[in-house]
């Protein structure tokens, strides 16, 4: 039984990372539906959440042009509560201290533990009681 859906933003600059977390939400077992939204660079992403306000944002630590960091940070100035999962194939401990100093809600390295990745997801929209 849905309880209404949710709007997921995924931004990641590899379309086949975009297109695997969109079936990953789509195979979910959870109390709601997810609308996917896809952008594949920080200012595509940024105009996304300045048009239509996401539930939650998947967000690609490295991307060119403008990085999950940068992107992280503007999106902290317009929502400071949206819930962001850095995602990162990269494992710099700094960039990490960083993305959690600037207020991420989880940090997903590459290649993804769909089962973490469920869990954290379940954390951010718990069950309605």
């Amino acid at each position: 039984m849905a309880h209404g859906s949710k709007r997921i933003l995924i931004v990641d600059d590899e379309p086949p990372v975009i297109d695997l977390l969109r079936e990953f939400f789509k195979s979910f077992r959870h109390d709601h539906a997810y609308e996917i939204e896809a952008a594949s660079n920080g200012a595509d992403a940024y105009l996304a959440v300045l048009r239509a306000r996401p539930d939650l944002v998947l967000l690609d630590m490295t991307m060119p042009g403008m990085d999950g960091l940068t992107l992280l940070k503007q999106i902290r100035a317009i929502e400071p509560r949206l819930p962001v999962i850095m995602v990162t194939a990269n494992q710099d401990s700094r960039a990490a201290a960083e993305a959690q100093a600037a207020g991420v809600f989880a940090y997903v390295p590459k290649p993804f533990d769909f089962r973490h990745l469920d869990h954290l997801v379940a954390l951010v929209f718990p069950k309605p009681r």
